[in-house]
């Protein structure tokens, strides 16, 4: 049986402007032998290093995939500015992370000079690239030399993570939409009050799990994944919500909301959270 991936190996062989491809994730776990096989909902994430980034914008390069027949296309912005396309094919769906080949090429030449050991704009963007190659990667074109750049990156490059700073400031803006969706609530605003409390609140507190359970050199996993698995009863209190359409039910959701970003603040930092008790 051919798979998604089989059927995208086989077309990045011929395309001349993907200089690099790597899988990363549960794909290149399986294919190091380091996992049991990825399972049948995984994702194919790749990172295409290319000449040419503006190809992926549009949909057409996919009739090139043989085998597969595109049901659906996205192009979002992701970290560093570079694109990640997403693309529903009938054999599974397949995330790609566009590099243009020149960025990682003198990002490659920055850590060949050290100097992500010196500069903080180069170690962060190379942060962010290792931090992603982290959860497995294998090359697929490129050769050797990049298989060994990527893994000498995941092993030397101190990883793109949330600074106490950056946790209190995200904390900080969870309190205040926090207030503005109490004032929501006071004013019928059920759907709306729903929507923000797991686009800020939530998801806020999702940040700040993930990076405790990373300093605490726990498993996690980007985007709220596995949580069910990984998470204590009281750990998944702060992250987990069902919630009625109803002011009682909304408001003591937002209140528990809240509670655990107290929380995780004080874990992540030592201090308390300033701010004044919620009504």
């Amino acid at each position: 049986m051919v798979t998604l991936l089989d059927s995208l190996r086989d077309w990045m062989r011929t395309q001349r402007d993907i200089r690099v491809a790597a899988v990363f994730g549960s794909h290149a776990r399986s294919l190091a032998g380091e996992a049991q096989p990825a399972d049948p909902w995984s994702d194919v994430d790749l990172q295409i290093v290319t000449t040419r980034p503006r190809i992926y914008l549009d949909r057409s390069w996919t009739a090139g995939v043989r085998g597969q027949t595109l049901v659906a296309y996205a192009v979002r912005p992701v970290f560093g500015g570079v694109q990640k396309v997403t693309a529903l094919f009938s054999g599974g769906e397949a995330d790609f992370v566009v590099v243009p080949y020149r960025r990682l090429w003198l990002g490659r030449l920055a850590f060949t000079l050290g100097l992500h050991r010196r500069v903080k704009s180069i170690q962060r963007g190379l942060g962010e690239f290792a931090l992603v190659m982290s959860f497995g990667q294998v090359v697929l074109k490129g050769g050797e030399g990049w298989q060994r750049f990527y893994a000498r990156a995941v092993k030397e490059i101190p990883l793109s993570h949330l600074s106490d700073e950056d946790a209190v400031s995200l904390a900080d803006g969870a309190y205040v939409d926090a207030k503005s969706i109490l004032g929501k609530l006071e004013r019928g605003e059920f759907v709306a009050v729903q929507r923000w409390l797991h686009r800020s609140l939530v998801e806020t507190n999702f940040r700040l799990m993930h990076e405790l359970r990373y300093r605490r050199r726990l498993v996690s996993y980007p985007d709220g994944r596995r949580v069910e698995q990984l998470l204590t009863p009281e750990e998944l209190a702060s992250v987990r919500f069902e919630v009625a359409l109803n002011e009682a039910s909304l408001r003591a959701a937002i209140l528990r909301a809240i509670g655990g970003t107290r929380s995780l603040i004080h874990q992540l930092t030592g201090k308390a959270a300033a701010w004044p008790e919620l009504g």
